[in-house]
């Protein structure tokens, strides 16, 4: 693909044949869930042959939600992971532990958590001379880390302030990524829930459909190209 077109992430992933299946179908990143509470967690064994079977087109990257920095550190490195995702309440402090990997911090934007609390985040994340590499934004649910299928409010979404390379996700399935790829004018789309037929199976026709239609969206409306 064109990489002037938005980038494709499909997490949760649990096994290798639908790793690689994703990877054919055009998936740019692999998301591979190590949070314990996730219905979508994968062993690091399995993650390992995942990581193994995957094709050259496809990254893969590990999600961790809480943990301290050195232990992502420890299995990122045991894994040969080159991006990784903080989905917690990870302090920037962390981002300096972290700096030779590529670092997606994610934020779920909600009652709580307001977009005031990532330009915060982000400043002193610049203070301290490490910036994530992109910013993932998801829907705020209690009690819950990620993958609901809860989408962020389009008033919220209006309201966003710029961030450096914008990863989109919540709530995204074939039938609405491309309204809401104009809307928000990602670099990255994240899906999970909404390309599944179970938590960690993947649905092949949902995540064909979904790439379709992220790349569709681009050319349906050249004003949505990211920069």
């Amino acid at each position: 693909m064109s990489h002037s077109a938005v980038r494709v992430k499909i997490c949760g992933l649990t096994s290798v044949a639908d790793a690689v299946a994703c990877a054919e179908l055009g998936a740019d990143w692999i998301g591979l869930n190590f949070h314990p509470r996730s219905p979508r967690r994968v062993a690091p064994e399995v993650a390992a042959a995942i990581l193994a079977g995957l094709p050259p087109s496809a990254a893969a990257v590990g999600v961790f939600v809480d943990r301290p920095a050195w232990e992502v550190a420890d299995l990122a490195d045991r894994l040969g992971l080159g991006i990784v995702q903080l989905h917690g309440q990870e302090p920037p402090e962390d981002l300096p532990v972290l700096s030779r990997f590529r670092i997606v911090r994610a934020f779920r934007i909600g009652p709580g958590t307001d977009w005031d609390t990532v330009t915060a985040y982000l400043a002193r994340a610049e203070a301290l001379g490490r910036r994530p590499d992109a910013v993932l934004i998801d829907a705020y649910v209690p009690g819950q880390a990620g993958g609901t299928g809860a989408s962020i409010s389009e008033d919220l979404l209006d309201r966003r302030p710029p961030l450096p390379r914008l990863i989109l996700a919540g709530g995204l399935t074939p039938q609405n990524v491309a309204e809401r790829i104009a809307r928000a004018r990602p670099w990255m789309v994240d899906v999970a829930s909404g390309v599944e037929s179970a938590p960690g199976r993947k649905d092949r026709a949902a995540v064909a459909a979904f790439i379709r239609a992220a790349h569709t969206a681009l050319d349906l409306d050249p004003a949505a190209k990211p920069p």
